[in-house]
């Protein structure tokens, strides 16, 4: 990007809160909304750090005899518990204000702050034997160095793996952790500008997925937002939309390239890709699925998921040819009655998605599942059913950055129709900021068959979640504060690789048995 332009692009920013920005960096300041409620009601007994005092218990470090999940807290924070002490604050603090108190002690317990997005942080892989409930399992370096802005991986049948570096491009990282020259002929890039450690940019390489017959026909699946140039007249940054496109490396080249999904040029916007979505899962009849976030044309997320003429806030469902399956639920939904020739509503699984940050196929319930990330707390894993809404802007568990209520967009937006409305799976609230994820389908760790596993950005943790079918039954932690895990994929080996994200300079790790 040219430097006048992030010159113009920074001062917009500052100045004029441009593009939709600077309204998302300004509730990002360290000035976080819930610090002076804490210390104005809480800090007098439990101490400025949480640390306690001779009136009040510490909320750090120790167990809470009366729990510690957001509603446990927020019931803490209402009632009050003289024993504890504890004043009453029902009537006192709104329910807003006590959710907001409870996301924040909550987030503290968890040892995040809320600016602090760890992508300066130092990756230092732990030596030692990690413990865990099921498996005991190693940490190391399988490729170092890679460029900050990594997106994906995805292994190969001799041990190698594709890399998305959204910035660079597409690269293969062989089996002994060499990356490679990038491949030729892949989408055009932009570039991005770092605010307040948040990275805004636009054309960006997303997820890489193999066919599921890639071993016989060869077709990658590149889903990345495509710079619409010209077409979408000139702005300081680029127009770009989410697109899919399938072809084959072949000496060092991306060939015989197809596009499977594109949409209209009316819908690509200049609002930067962080919102994006963009990722990638084929199921076992023959479609492929991708996912579309809150990335708007007119730079808000208010109503765009619920509006089924509109690509944003979706997941889509294509034959994995491109062609729209004749089952999908909106093929025939358009308002005078005809099938509709768009590219957008056809295609729609679900909608009301927010921010879709992992995409996978179930193997043994046999349906597509997506992780979320919310807004301050809200995260979710989702089992995706068909012509289901997923609530968003409508229902979310978490508060708005600015700490108002989700709901506050009803006014604004189309109605909300309960009748076709899904529940997540998983709420979780405070939000790791939860990324992409894995079902576990090797045999190196049998005891985590069809588990979750699934990574965190600012909680910097690997999560395992086992089910009994749509139930959770049990979540645990397997490694903690490691880095901001960006991408989880199991290998053709069984091992479980995981690719961190660092400022100065990306990696990929595997978990072997130890």
């Amino acid at each position: 990007m040219a430097w006048w332009k992030i010159l113009l692009i920074s001062l917009l920013v500052v100045v004029l809160g441009g593009l939709g920005v600077a309204w998302y960096v300004m509730n990002y300041v360290e000035l976080d909304i819930y610090v002076p409620l804490y210390v104005d009601n809480c800090a007098s007994c439990h101490g400025k750090q949480m640390q306690g005092t001779d009136r009040g218990i510490a909320l750090l470090g120790v167990p809470l005899s009366r729990g510690d999940n957001i509603d446990q807290l927020q019931d803490s924070i209402r009632q009050a518990h003289f024993d504890l002490g504890n004043p009453a604050f029902a009537g006192v603090l709104s329910d807003v204000e006590v959710k907001g108190l409870a996301i924040y002690i909550g987030e503290r317990r968890m040892g995040q702050r809320f600016t602090d997005f760890r992508f300066d942080r130092d990756i230092n892989i732990p030596s030692e034997l990690q413990v865990s409930e099921e498996h005991n399992f190693t940490i190391s370096t399988f490729a170092e160095g890679l460029d900050p802005m990594v997106f994906s991986i995805e292994p190969l049948p001799d041990g190698s793996m594709l890399l998305t570096e959204k910035e660079r491009g597409l690269s293969i990282v062989s089996a002994d952790g060499v990356q490679s020259e990038l491949i030729a002929g892949t989408p055009e890039t932009g570039s991005s500008i770092d605010i307040m450690g948040i990275q805004y940019g636009s054309g960006w390489l997303l997820d890489v997925a193999t066919h599921p017959q890639y071993e016989d026909n060869g077709w990658i699946y590149l889903h990345y937002t495509h710079i619409c140039g010209d077409d979408c007249g000139a702005s300081m940054l680029s127009a770009t939309m989410n697109r899919l496109d399938r072809g084959r490396i072949r000496d060092g080249q991306w060939v015989d390239v197809q596009t499977i999904w594109q949409a209209p040029f009316e819908y690509y916007s200049p609002t930067p890709d962080t919102g994006a979505g963009g990722r990638i899962a084929f199921d076992d009849t023959g479609h492929v699925y991708i996912s579309v976030g809150i990335k708007s044309a007119d730079g808000t997320s208010d109503t765009t998921p619920q509006d089924l003429d509109l690509p944003y806030g979706k997941i889509l469902r294509l034959r994995d040819d491109g062609t729209i399956p004749l089952d999908n639920p909106y093929f025939v939904t358009a308002k005078d009655g005809s099938t509709r020739a768009s590219a957008v509503t056809p295609a729609i699984w679900s909608y009301g998605h927010r921010s879709p940050q992992g995409l996978e196929w179930h193997p043994e319930r046999g349906t597509v599942w997506d992780s979320e990330m919310g807004p301050r707390g809200g995260d979710e894993l989702n089992e995706l059913l068909p012509g289901r809404n997923y609530g968003w802007p409508y229902v979310s568990g978490g508060l708005e950055y600015s700490g108002y209520v989700v709901e506050r967009h009803k006014p604004k937006a189309i109605e909300f129709d309960e009748t076709v409305s899904e529940y997540s799976l998983v709420d979780i609230t405070p939000s790791p900021a939860i990324s992409s994820f894995a079902f576990y389908t090797g045999d190196q760790f049998p005891n985590w068959q069809n588990n979750v596993l699934i990574g965190s950005l600012k909680g910097s943790s690997l999560f395992r979640m086992a089910f009994d079918g749509r139930r959770l039954i049990h979540q645990e932690t397997l490694i903690k504060d490691l880095a901001r895990i960006r991408d989880v994929e199991v290998g053709y080996d069984g091992i479980v690789y995981l690719l961190l994200e660092n400022e100065a300079g990306s990696s990929i790790v595997k978990l072997t048995p130890g």
